[in-house]
């Protein structure tokens, strides 16, 4: 077994790690006892265990799936772009989920929240496949310029519906970003999918690899570069959607964590495909922790705090090679 596979049982006992403590600690504190207590011998007539098992419970756990797709979004992003500055807003995601979430509570006011996650998922997925198909035979800098160009549109038109009919209640979940809300229902539905869609990533890890050395020797290797570059950048942009959908607008974590990554295990993605997804995971779970002790401060203010001294060093570093 190759030697970057050893950390991975220190890893996972991370999550577990970092479960745990996300279910004790937020707005109230539980004892490990109580969470033990609720995994083992849940009983739903203390008020206790309703609290963690219907509230804090789906929460935790969709915090921990959000962070493991949009930071393995985030990775395929960087490796396809060949730019180490992209995230999956790049390609107008979180600008579409964003505005299909606005039209959603305009058109249907009483949809319940399955139905706006669904249409942040919709929206994300028409706008980032739109930007792809219109990008697809150039350089991977029109594909850049282009998500930021009619990112900057979606916002502007949704801003204007949000002032024009007083929404601004929606936004401020959306824009904040967070796990609040949750069912168990709505895990339900993304996680199967997710899974699948990481496993086929898995799968393409060769050709992701291939894509690192650039255009042309992808294409001396005899790869079909523009196909893999298409089904990447859609399961990209397919686990995006979702996790934005599910959490709202999270930045700087689908740049973090990659590079992080990358700086410890190297670029082959077989490895840092998992690691990537692991460590977001722990990453995003910990900050939504952090945001309830500290009376529901937006997590992407908590992600900021580790994520633009970060952000600062790559632009100084790396900006002027890939941007």
């Amino acid at each position: 077994m190759d030697r970057k596979w050893y950390p991975l049982p220190i890893v996972v006992m991370g999550i577990l790690l970092s479960f745990v403590l996300a279910m004790m600690f937020g707005t109230n504190t539980y004892s490990l006892n109580q969470v033990f207590d609720v995994i083992f011998n849940l009983d739903m007539t203390d008020q206790s265990h309703q609290i963690l098992y219907e509230i804090r419970l789906p929460r935790v756990l969709g915090a921990l799936l959000a962070g493991f797709m949009i930071s393995i979004s985030g990775l395929v992003l960087q490796s396809v772009t060949h730019n180490e500055l992209s995230e999956p807003s790049i390609l107008g995601v979180n600008a579409g989920a964003n505005l299909a979430i606005i039209l959603a509570a305009l058109l249907l006011p009483a949809l319940p929240f399955i139905g706006v996650m669904a249409s942040g998922f919709i929206g994300g997925m028409i706008v980032g496949l739109f930007i792809l198909s219109m990008t697809r035979y150039r350089s991977p800098m029109h594909l850049i310029l282009a998500g930021a160009g009619i990112s900057l549109l979606l916002y502007a038109v949704t801003d204007f519906l949000v002032i024009t009919f007083n929404l601004g209640q929606y936004v401020a979940f959306f824009t904040a970003g967070g796990a609040a809300g949750q069912s168990m229902s709505n895990i339900a539905l993304v996680f199967p999918i997710a899974v699948v869609l990481v496993i086929i990533l898995l799968f393409l890890s060769k050709e992701l690899d291939v894509l690192l050395f650039g255009d042309e020797m992808a294409v001396s290797l005899g790869q079909n570069q523009a196909l893999y570059r298409r089904v990447t950048l859609t399961l990209a942009i397919m686990l995006a959607s979702m996790a934005v959908a599910m959490v709202g607008n999270v930045v700087f974590l689908g740049l973090l964590v990659p590079h992080i990554i990358k700086m410890l295990f190297g670029n082959l993605h077989r490895f840092t495909i998992v690691y990537t997804g692991l460590a977001g995971a722990i990453i995003f779970v910990l900050s939504d922790m952090l945001a309830r002790m500290f009376n529901e401060t937006p997590v992407n203010a908590i992600i900021a705090v580790i994520g633009l001294p970060f952000f600062i060093y790559i632009i100084k570093k790396r900006g002027a090679k890939y941007a």
